[in-house]
């Protein structure tokens, strides 16, 4: 897929980033193992972003292998104040099939990505 703005190639730059650090552990090993407890596929599954909360505590979205989009709120000491929710049919304009879409935006970058991934 071709990004021919400089603002598009640093989302997609980004999410490519994050996607990395999960898969191999460099962001946290106990995240990246919270995420596959999760019953996600690491290597397939893509992070518009993963923001280091507090310390063990994360909070992002991910997009599963299937394409569907997953807000999740990780507290790696305390499982109980874990949260995972499918907001796939919440998207509006985050959805890249969405008119208004904006490729600026992660979340719409990470379901381009793991589109491009599934087509690899």
């Amino acid at each position: 897929m071709p990004l021919k703005k400089a603002s598009t190639r640093n989302t997609w730059e980004s999410v490519a980033h994050a996607t990395e650090q999960v898969r191999n552990g460099s962001l946290n090993p106990a995240f990246s193992a919270w995420i596959s407890a999760q019953g996600f596929a690491l290597n397939e599954t893509v992070f518009s972003c993963v923001c280091q909360f507090d310390e063990g505590v994360y909070t992002g979205t991910l997009v599963d292998h299937s394409g569907r989009a997953w807000e999740f709120f990780a507290d790696l000491d305390d499982p109980q104040n874990c949260d995972l929710e499918d907001v796939t049919d919440t998207l509006g304009p985050k959805s890249p099939d969405h008119p208004e879409a904006d490729l600026c935006d992660k979340v719409t970058m990470a379901l381009l990505y793991q589109r491009q991934q599934c087509i690899a």
